[in-house]
């Protein structure tokens, strides 16, 4: 965006020429996020308005009235989006109201939104339904009971109309039961739930076996736009709309009133509640912040976007996060920080539902067995060989030992990042007739003759990396793979990186953006410390209802390897997550309910962890650095059964049943 002299002075003459009209107009254009072009059409619409004969002179007076206007626009737009989820509240419609989305997306109806706070009419829509988990005390909805002291099952309840109803754990620790082993392919490393859930026999690959349906549940459509074409306007009206809506959540959920929510960054006594985003003090801030460096950054229409001094003095025991969205109440008595004196909870997610004909559906087609999943993620090669005896090996037992119904894996295949990838030393293999030229023809005649060795009855499920040097996307969100060009055969299906899609009845949420490395918390408190770090970002993700919430995307560093022994090793900064920001609504949980499991790939340890309700699962890397075999998840899920009371029944319009998959299901880390 151009901010010279010249452009001003050429769009609004030669009065803008003056120190103060220029001054100001420029503080208008970066109070409003727009630029001088877009400031000077909205200039002709408000001279336009005015009936008076000076209304277009360049001068203080009306440039002042000007101001008003730019400001009166954007409070009708909030007034709108308030009237939409005013309205939607009174048909008992709870889901959040439409976010404008870029003008490339075309969703699958006209008022789909780009924003997963909104369910996309799928032809599953009509037969799952939401509940709600608000804590509102409304006895016609669902919600937490927390409990004071240490957490076991016991502790978290659901209450409805009629008694209460034990539904789970709140951590993943009361349920974790691990098993020490060495590096032994096939061996078990750790478990979930291995005392009351045995390992699924899988499918029979000889007769006509149990079979598991796979259903997206998201539009493909929206993730085919242009990368590295982000458009500031819109990358602001994003962020801020993000804001905005959890203003709304948040008032909602605390039933606040319009007159509770103030402006952080001006001087007040008065004892307000705000809503934000957590960013560094300073724009150049680098490395770990600490408490006493961050900020708060406010919307547009509670704030103009302004930014101000967090004091947190007053708290105790937090987590927080650059870019996490906060609900504050304080005041900012000296105009120089906002004083908290509480960080709200944000509300959770809802969970998903099934109705009781579909339960049985889904208990007809596994024939009453367990479904058997089996879950890996890249890269397939040590860094520094293409060494595919790994991924052969692996291929080899999925068919002969574990024979799961489904092989979820993740990218990247070929990582961008291996060493003889990144100093263009692509080997020579005998056992191919015809070497590969381009790295395109590397996946097609080395990956993929061992991918093809996967039973055609066993469901193959792909989801890229932006390290991938197949995938046309090489920022988050991520499109898919192309099947058809990669020649993969019917029984690969290719999603995007984030992607919502069911297996059965089981609602699955794969992200391929490490979240659980990238995230850098600013800890207070003692008690907060304690907890496991791995519960504290699974809880961060549930309640910013946003598989990667971190913003800006992370860096990471890697070493280039010298040409020669008398050259030096070249350190070179990359993005670890290239964040496309306009549709950062990609990343967020489709239909405003968490998965039932959520998947992760992760550098730290492997783990499978139960949280809120929610199985969080890290499979942990294929293949180690330098070759040493890593490890892969296996997940068995007890087929779905009305009689064994673990479906939680509930009595709505239509009767509905919880999944429960965190207490029917059996998570083991097994070795490569």
């Amino acid at each position: 965006m151009v901010q010279g002299d010249n452009l001003i002075v050429s769009k609004f003459g030669v009065e803008a020429a003056k120190p103060e009209i220029k001054s100001l107009l420029e503080n208008l254009s970066s109070i409003y996020a727009i630029t001088l072009e877009d400031l000077y059409i909205k200039w002709e619409q408000f001279s336009i308005n005015q009936k008076h004969e000076t209304s277009t002179e360049l001068n203080l007076k009306n440039l002042d009235e000007f101001k008003q206007f730019l400001q009166a626009q954007m409070e009708k737009h909030a007034a709108s989006v308030e009237n939409v989820l005013s309205r939607s509240i009174k048909t008992g419609n709870t889901s959040l109201p439409s976010i404008k989305k870029p003008k490339q997306i075309r969703g699958i109806t006209s008022g789909s939104s780009l924003f997963g706070f909104n369910v996309p009419k799928t032809p599953q829509t009509n037969k799952k339904q939401k509940v709600d988990f608000s804590a509102d005390g409304s006895s016609s909805k669902l919600h937490f009971i927390k409990t004071e002291g240490e957490t076991s099952v016991s502790d978290i309840e659901i209450k409805s109309e009629d008694n209460s109803k034990n539904l789970g754990s709140n951590t993943g620790t009361p349920l974790a039961h691990k098993v020490k082993s060495g590096d032994v392919p096939g061996r078990i490393i750790d478990s979930l739930n291995p005392e009351n859930i045995e390992i699924a026999v899988g499918i029979n690959t000889e007769e006509p076996s149990s079979e598991v349906k796979i259903q997206p549940y998201y539009d493909p459509s929206k993730y085919k736009f242009r990368i590295m074409r982000q458009n500031l306007v819109e990358s602001s009206e994003v962020l801020n709309e993000q804001i905005e809506i959890f203003t709304k959540l948040v008032q909602a959920h605390l039933k606040l009133t319009d007159s509770d929510f103030g402006d952080p960054t001006i001087q007040s006594q008065n004892v307000i509640y705000a809503v934000g985003r957590i960013v560094p003090d300073s724009p150049s801030a680098e490395g770990f912040l600490n408490e006493q460096s961050l900020s708060l950054e406010t919307s547009r229409l509670n704030g103009i976007g302004r930014r101000i001094r967090l004091k947190l003095d007053n708290i105790s025991d937090t987590s927080l996060f650059v870019g996490q969205i906060v609900a504050l109440k304080g005041s900012n008595a000296n105009g120089e920080a906002f004083l908290v004196e509480d960080i709200l909870d944000m509300p959770y997610p809802d969970a998903p539902v099934s109705t009781e004909e579909d339960i049985n559906l889904y208990k007809n087609s596994l024939k009453g067995e367990s479904a058997k999943i089996v879950v890996t993620a890249g890269p397939y090669f040590p860094d520094n060989s293409l060494d595919i005896s790994y991924l052969s090996d692996f291929v080899e037992r999925v068919n002969n030992e574990s024979k799961p119904h489904i092989v979820i894996m993740y990218g990247p295949f070929i990582d961008v990042t291996n060493s003889m990838i990144m100093e263009g030393r692509i080997p020579t293999f005998p056992h191919l007739k015809v070497q590969p030229r381009t790295l395109d023809e590397l996946f097609t005649r080395l990956v993929l003759p061992i991918l093809k060795n996967i039973n055609p009855k066993i469901q193959v499920i792909l989801i890229p990396s932006t390290r991938d040097v197949s995938s046309n996307h090489s920022s988050y969100p991520q499109d898919s793979f192309d099947r058809k060009g990669l020649q993969l055969p019917k029984n690969f299906k290719c999603f995007t990186n984030p992607s919502t899609f069911q297996l059965n009845e089981t609602f699955f949420g794969c992200s391929n953006a490490d979240i659980f490395k990238d995230m850098k918390e600013i800890l207070k408190g003692g008690d907060i410390s304690m907890r496991n770090r791995f519960d504290r970002i699974a809880e961060h993700m549930l309640q910013q209802r946003r598989f990667y919430p971190v913003f800006p995307g992370s860096l990471r560093s890697i070493t280039v390897p010298a040409k020669n022994e008398n050259s030096k090793k070249i350190h070179k900064h990359i993005s670890g997550v290239d964040l496309e920001v306009s549709y950062l609504g990609l990343t967020e949980f489709v239909g405003n309910f968490a998965p039932d499991v959520i998947m992760v790939p992760s550098d730290m340890s492997p783990f499978a962890r139960v949280v809120k309700n929610v199985v969080f699962i890290n499979p942990g890397k294929f293949v180690k650095a330098r070759g040493a075999r890593g490890t892969h998840a296996q997940i068995s899920i007890c087929c779905p059964n009305l009689e064994d009371r673990k479906l939680t029944k509930l009595e709505n319009d239509e009767v509905l049943y919880l999944h429960n998959v965190w207490k029917r299901s059996r998570v083991d880390i097994v070795g490569n």
